[in-house]
């Protein structure tokens, strides 16, 4: 049985080759390496080719393409044996947005009757569900062959490209259909008419969206936790299992999408008992999760960004910020702010509509206050400071909030009667209206933040990351030393991880360029190089920076250059200033990429990197792992990251894992001392891990390392970090990187 307190958790990444009787192959290596529960991505019936998960079809079921619920019991049976637990990440926020869906081809055939039109997030009094779906209009592309009549008189559907839209049970349809009457221009106009959906050009009918999407993802469709039928429906199969001794701990994707996450988690727990169950949220430095949620903790962004603090040089953080003035924005914040207000009139202008409307209600305000109520939402989402308060949870805003909006007070209406409404009345239209201005300021802070400006001020990139932000300094042994203890108080039990497949940039991407401040001449050069190149090539200095940065981190990997093909074109698009992925300009794109591998041909070659560089990268890598596995909480490692990795952002942190080849033990130095160590502090954790679970956090500079000591009772754990990977050296060299 697996033991009662976590060692850590494996997290593997389902489908693109990996099924669950796979995992189940991996199941001695996880026993050989020291971890106590394999966490699995979503394993539920996803749609056709998902790479992911994310876009779940039907929650009561496990995907047939990862082997179906027979080889779900078989991992089950197999990891109970070995000792190992399961732990499940679950999406209980949204689910795909296709007639795949079974519940939603309910709702498409039969509208706000349906059985299932209670489970979705739709907003029915705004017209029909809408598919922004077509790159044409519907006529065009009946004549090209593209639109055409599917299914029998008892099931009709009309098939748009290869997806089938179950048609309303009218004499329009079943007499179509038993006819099997080639459709013309009239009798499609006439048949759409006729449905509770409707299509339309996927550029220019995004106004026409009723239902939540996840972020602005439209082929996501929001989930009604709050209704206590859709919790039983959703979480049916995920209960019988807990119930059944076949999950060991659940991991709640995106908690902050749901309209009140506190009911929803306090439901969660009275259904699966002392599960353990762990949230993804984002948090801002000085932000906590509200204590009265019953989870052990967070899935582990918040340790990263003090593990980078703590190992970056200051004066090489410094040499990299000033070497980018005037490249990068001045200002992240206002950058922010003005990302934000595009995106709520490009991008979220359905959701502001929706969050428009409750205010309007809850303020029993006349529709000439419309244009002002949506004005003042928008101001107040733009300088919105977290992810989302909890308002609607009957939560009192934090200090982070009521700092940031102070202004707002004696600002003019509507500014302070929203406050108001925000200020958690117990008043059904004002927690609608919080609910729904709560879960519009989390996609935005998303969007802004992490999926734009991310890839904009890009001084130092590991800052550029879920739980940190560009504009954060280097942190002491001090600091972080308190901060640990407060990690250690709050949720001892709480996720420590490095790398996952949200991240930008894996651990060891990130230690490249921690490597790079300990070299403030040498990173002050490599970045006027950067700038240098991009100018010649005609591009904004940043992009210089950008692939300077990204051609460092990829310096000996394999297929690097196809892979910073890929990133480059995601990156820009990300960024959305040269580029962007509604509209890709393919010549930027290849101009930036251009760059980056020419400076990725000279790193490679060592030009310009002193023979130090590498020792202190190694030592950063190790240090990062002892820090991931002694510090308080319970270590995550990512798929792979046992041994090196070094990857970028998704999809190419989800490329497949040589375990043969780990288990094999041919690797490079690195890996194998990397391996070695996570294998004995593991080893050290199961031997006794209510100390690692309870005991205190001491990081001490003894002069040449620091020592990390955790204690409990009448037990001690120590052991050293070599000072090559701290703050209390830095390295002059100065040498040209060759062009």
């Amino acid at each position: 049985m697996p033991h009662p307190v976590p060692v850590a958790t494996y997290r593997l990444q389902l489908r693109c080759g990996v099924d669950l009787d796979r995992a189940r192959a991996l199941l001695p290596w996880l026993v050989e390496l020291g971890v106590s529960h394999l966490y699995l991505a979503p394993p539920f019936h996803a749609a056709a080719g998902s790479t992911h998960g994310y876009d779940v079809i039907d929650p009561t079921r496990i995907d047939p393409v990862l082997g179906g619920e027979a080889a779900f019991v078989r991992l089950s049976e197999a990891a109970q044996d070995a000792g190992i637990g399961i732990v499940i990440d679950i999406v209980p926020n949204h689910m795909g947005f296709t007639p795949e869906n079974p519940w939603l081809a309910d709702v498409l055939r039969h509208g706000r009757e349906s059985r299932y039109a209670q489970v979705f997030d739709i907003d029915w009094d705004k017209g029909r569900l809408h598919f922004p779906v077509l790159d044409g209009t519907p006529a065009e592309l009946l004549e090209a062959g593209q639109i055409s009549l599917a299914g029998n008189p008892g099931d009709p559907r009309l098939r748009v490209y290869d997806r089938e839209y179950p048609l309303r049970l009218t004499n329009t349809a079943t007499g179509l259909a038993a006819a099997s009457r080639t459709l013309d221009a009239a009798a499609l106009d006439a048949l759409l008419d006729e449905q509770h959906w409707s299509l339309g050009h996927w550029r220019t009918s995004a106004d026409r969206i009723i239902h939540r999407r996840f972020f602005n993802i439209t082929d996501l469709i929001g989930v009604r936790q709050e209704d206590p039928d859709v919790f039983a429906l959703t979480h049916s199969w995920i209960v019988a299992q807990v119930n059944a001794g076949r999950i060991q701990g659940l991991r709640v994707d995106h908690i902050d999408g749901l309209a009140r996450p506190g009911c929803y988690l306090h439901r969660l727990r009275e259904a699966v008992g002392d599960t353990p169950v762990w949230i993804e949220k984002i948090v801002k430095a000085g932000e906590a999760i509200p204590a009265s949620w019953p989870v052990e903790g967070m899935s582990g962004y918040e340790f990263m960004g003090p593990v980078t603090r703590l190992l970056v040089h200051p004066a090489g953080l410094e040499a990299m910020r000033e070497a980018s003035a005037g490249a990068v924005p001045s200002s992240t914040h206002r950058e922010v702010r003005k990302v934000r207000q595009e995106l709520l009139e490009q991008v979220f202008a359905p959701e502001l509509e929706r969050v428009t409307d409750a205010a309007m209600a809850a303020l029993a305000a006349p529709e000439t206050a419309r244009a002002a109520m949506a004005a003042g939402i928008a101001n107040l989402a733009a300088k919105w400071p977290v992810y989302r308060s909890y308002a609607a949870d009957l939560c009192p805003l934090s200090p982070l909030v009521t700092e940031a909006v102070a202004g707002a007070e004696g600002a003019e209406p509507p500014l302070p009667a929203l406050l108001d409404l925000l200020r958690a009345p117990d008043d059904p239209l004002a927690r609608t209206f919080a609910t729904r201005f709560e879960q519009l300021t989390g996609a935005l802070t998303a969007k802004s933040e992490e999926d734009t400006v991310f890839f904009r001020s890009v001084a130092f990139l590991p800052f550029c990351e879920v739980g940190a932000e560009p504009d954060l300094d280097a942190m002491d042994l001090s600091r972080f030393e308190q901060e640990m203890a407060a990690r250690a108080e709050r949720s001892p039990r709480a996720l420590n991880a490095l790398s996952t497949h949200d991240t930008k940039r894996s651990a060891d991407a990130r230690a490249v360029l921690l490597a790079l401040s300990h070299f403030p001449d040498l990173a002050r050069d490599l970045y006027a190089r950067g700038r240098e190149q991009a100018i010649a090539a005609g591009l904004p200095p940043r992009w210089g920076l950008y692939a300077l940065q990204t051609a460092l981190m990829m310096r000996g990997q394999p297929e690097a250059e196809a892979r910073i093909a890929d990133h480059v074109a995601k990156a820009m698009r990300e960024a959305k200033d040269l580029s962007r992925h509604e509209a890709p300009d393919e010549h930027a794109e290849s101009t930036v990429t251009d760059l980056c591998r020419q400076l990725h041909h000279a790193l490679s070659r060592d030009e310009g990197l002193p023979v130090a560089f590498d020792a202190r990268y190694e030592a950063i890598v190790l240090a990062q792992v002892t820090l991931q596995l002694c510090a308080p909480g319970i270590p995550d490692i990512y798929q792979g990251t046992e041994v090196e990795a070094v990857a970028l952002t998704d999809p190419d942190n989800r490329r497949p894992v040589d375990w043969d080849g780990i288990r094999s033990g041919a690797m490079a130095s690195l890996s194998a001392r990397k391996l070695a160590l996570t294998r004995t502090l593991l080893a050290h954790r199961a031997e006794d891990p209510e100390l690692f679970a309870h005991g205190d956090f001491r990081l001490v500079d003894v002069g040449s390392a620091w020592r990390l000591e955790r204690n409990w009772q009448d037990r001690t754990f120590t052991t050293t970090i070599p000072h090559a990977a701290s703050t209390g050296d830095v390295v002059s060299a100065r040498r040209d990187v060759a062009a």
